[in-house]
């Protein structure tokens, strides 16, 4: 009995290693990239050329944000952030009625719309697929490079992951509390614009952080449907750096360093509303 106590203990402790040997290697793998781009970034610009590279012992300096923020890159942010706000207010709005009309409601065709959700869910992940037909249809209706063409297509992407999550987050309200407020004289927008939301915030935070993500990092669309430098968003004027005449590794690492910190920052301070998120349904009490 000792002996396979032993051996529990043993093997739970050779789970752990390993396990913590894969967390170590998968950060060293995700971190690599941007501690490197960071460095370059804050290198001057004979620096960034030599050989070998430096990773200690440099001259920090500003030079290549200073470059940056100079040329337009400053424009691309405010552009992209109205974009990311647009797009969680009207996704969040539209997938609020569409996931409480799925699931305190039956109408006829229900179970088609909820496969079109789950269908349409990997939208979110990558939209490379659909630029095409999206770039024949916008051009048919007169919708290219105007400044809603991208609010339209971030918030249609990430629309069925949105309605999907809030879905899971209403179905951990009972029902019972939206008849009770309704005898009290509630009406139907108070409950699903105030009583529901506040009852499933985490939900509802997750959906916006997925939003926000999905468009702030939104590339493929942007750079086919939208021309104009005065809706060219952040990762399209990343792309600029990429010259007809080389590569301006300085200025690059430094738009996509400036790019990068909003996402961390943002999803360091509502992270924790994610797996609550996408969890609070799970367990319905």
């Amino acid at each position: 009995m000792r002996y396979n106590t032993h051996y529990e203990d043993r093997k739970k402790t050779i789970g752990h290693h390993i396990n913590l040997g894969i967390f170590v290697l998968l950060c060293i793998v995700n971190l690599t990239p941007f501690v490197w781009g960071l460095i370059t970034s804050l290198k001057t610009e004979r620096e960034v050329l030599q050989y070998p590279p430096k990773f200690l012992f440099f001259t920090p300096s500003l030079e290549h944000y200073i470059t940056i923020f100079e040329n337009n890159f400053f424009h691309s942010v405010l552009v992209t952030l109205g974009y990311s706000a647009c797009a969680i207010v009207i996704g969040v709005t539209f997938g609020l009625m569409a996931a409480y009309a799925m699931k305190r409601y039956n109408f006829f065709g229900k179970k088609a719309l909820f496969f079109a959700i789950l269908c349409g869910i990997p939208l979110s992940i990558g939209s490379a697929a659909m630029v095409i037909p999206n770039y024949v249809y916008f051009s048919t209706v007169g919708l290219i490079d105007r400044w809603y063409t991208l609010v339209i297509i971030n918030m249609a992407y990430h629309m069925p992951m949105c309605t999907w999550i809030i879905m899971s987050g209403i179905e951990g309200i009972p029902i019972e509390i939206e008849e009770s407020m309704a005898l009290d004289g509630a009406s139907k927008p108070y409950i699903i614009f105030r009583m529901i939301p506040s009852l499933c915030s985490p939900s509802i935070a997750s959906a916006a952080l997925f939003i926000f993500i999905g468009t702030w990092n939104e590339y493929v669309s942007a750079s086919v449907i939208v021309n104009s430098n005065a809706y060219r968003p952040i990762q399209v004027s990343i792309y600029n750096y990429l010259g007809f005449f080389g590569r301006e590794w300085g200025p690059l690492t430094a738009a996509a360093t400036a790019a990068v910190l909003p996402s961390l920052i943002i999803f360091a301070i509502l992270g924790k509303y994610l797996i609550s998120g996408l969890t609070q349904g799970a367990v319905k009490g």
